[in-house]
């Protein structure tokens, strides 16, 4: 007669390999979807536009179009000041004709306003919009492992009443720049004794550099972990799935691929309310948006 010990014995053997069949189908099941997953991220060849904001306030302080062709390995992007005239039916007040001051109204504004506006201004759709902060921008930043930037000048620059506040002080030359000091970067308009001023525009192709730069740097096999990642320090519409299917349809892309522009211009000038607006032209950026139509049909 057997004993409770020796039966226990005899069915361990049977258990265990139930439970390691189980495990086996378990595995099997992750890796089938793991390979459907990337299969579908690299047969991605739909065009997806994309409106990155940088928010301060209640009112956007960069506003950058992206358009991502996963078919042809390109990235297409436009600047857009955040003084751009372009004026809100019933919103007379002064700055309110500024683009950036859309993020702000009541009902139409936040994001959803802004992609609405922006995708009217360019005469194109845009699928999703990303909310950036400036404490996302210390995380992103970081997560990639800093940023190479090339400082044309000496900048120096304190204001406390700033939030956060701010304290620029970078001495020129090439550098690799952490997310602290990506901030500072990002957000240097001019010197305290008012030199190097440029305004916006001087602004924005600094931080057209500093993309080009941080996309060099995660244009790499983990893009997909640190898109992933990133989402997490910002506010969007894009569905994880969908942001690292993109992320790793696009690894590998060559930086000769990667253009960043600013909106045709007409020029700047002084509103009806006493303040400096940038004119964008519209004829030369229906034509822009439409290169970019053509690039992606070819």
């Amino acid at each position: 007669m057997k004993t409770q010990k020796q039966t226990e014995e005899e069915e361990l053997p049977l258990k265990k390999s139930k439970l390691q069949g189980i495990y086996k189908f378990i595995i099997a099941i992750i890796l089938l979807a793991l390979i459907a997953f990337f299969t579908m991220a690299f047969l991605t060849k739909e065009r997806v536009n994309i409106l990155v904001m940088g928010v301060e306030g209640t009112r956007t302080d960069t506003m950058i179009f992206v358009s991502i062709d996963p078919k042809n390995n390109k990235v297409d992007a436009i600047s857009v000041p955040r003084d751009t005239y372009y004026p809100t039916e019933g919103k007379n007040g002064a700055g309110q004709a500024k683009l950036n001051a859309v993020y702000g109204f009541k009902e139409i504004g936040g994001p959803l306003g802004v992609k609405n506006t922006l995708s009217k201004l360019l005469g194109t759709h845009i699928d999703y919009y990303i909310t950036v902060k400036y404490d996302a921008v210390k995380e992103i930043v970081d997560l990639i492992g800093g940023v190479e930037v090339d400082v044309p000048f000496r900048m120096k620059y304190d204001d406390p009443y700033s939030k956060p506040p701010l304290h620029i002080d970078f001495q020129p030359g090439l550098q690799v720049i952490d997310g602290d000091q990506a901030m500072a970067y990002l957000r240097f308009r001019k010197n305290a004794d008012g030199s190097h001023s440029g305004g916006d525009i001087k602004r924005m192709e600094r931080q057209q550099d500093f993309i080009k730069s941080a996309a060099k740097s995660a244009i790499q096999i983990k893009l997909p972990y640190i898109v992933a990642r990133s989402l997490s320090y910002v506010e969007t519409d894009m569905p994880l799935s969908k942001a690292v299917m993109i992320a790793t349809s696009m690894i590998g892309t060559d930086m000769e691929s990667v253009n960043i522009q600013t909106i045709p211009s007409k020029g700047t000038g002084t509103g009806k309310d006493g303040l400096s607006y940038f004119y964008y032209d519209p004829d030369a950026t229906k034509a822009l948006i439409e290169q970019f139509d053509q690039e992606v049909n070819k």
